[in-house]
């Protein structure tokens, strides 16, 4: 990275849970603002071909003390491994090449994210350095991956009696 426009947003986590449980809703775009309230106000899909969609998102970047942003954003989806995207932030005035994947760990999934946001303004970029490690980033963790985790087990839950029901059923 040797453009000083770019800024290097960096997180890596780990959840309890299995990696195709947490592809199936992160792929799902259309469900984010049901999903993860706090971060995706609405999502309106533009454009879907295959894997790659666009998106109109009104969204949450540094929790609910600043204001809701706009953001483009195309999208290639990585089935069971996560997400690629590029971003265009109608109301900061920011782009950026943004990648979420999804790694198998013994102890469940490992998310490696990555997001390198452009800032043309010079004055703005140590601002919103600043504002994103020390706000965006620890929000975003609260509200995606920690809510991812609690969604995956909300559908395991929710599955295992149907599996159950479904074992029965097909020893008769």
């Amino acid at each position: 990275m040797n453009n000083p426009n770019k800024v290097a947003v960096i997180g890596n986590w780990l959840i309890k849970s299995d990696r195709k449980s947490v592809y199936a809703i992160i792929s799902d775009w259309e469900r984010f603002p049901e999903y993860f309230p706090k971060i995706a106000r609405s999502v309106n899909i533009i454009h879907r071909e295959g894997n790659t969609l666009t998106s109109d998102t009104d969204a949450a970047s540094f929790g609910k003390l600043f204001p809701t942003v706009k953001i483009r954003v195309v999208a290639e989806l990585l089935p069971d491994n996560g997400y690629r995207c590029s971003t265009h932030n109608i109301t900061f005035n920011t782009s950026g090449e943004e990648q979420l994947l999804l790694f198998d760990d013994p102890a469940g999934t490992r998310i490696e994210y990555t997001y390198f946001v452009t800032v043309k303004n010079k004055l703005f970029r140590p601002l919103f350095t600043w504002l994103t490690n020390t706000f965006g980033l620890p929000y975003w963790k609260r509200c995606f991956v920690d809510r991812l985790e609690i969604l995956t087990n909300a559908m395991k839950t929710a599955i295992k009696p149907l599996h159950r029901i479904m074992r029965n059923y097909e020893k008769r």
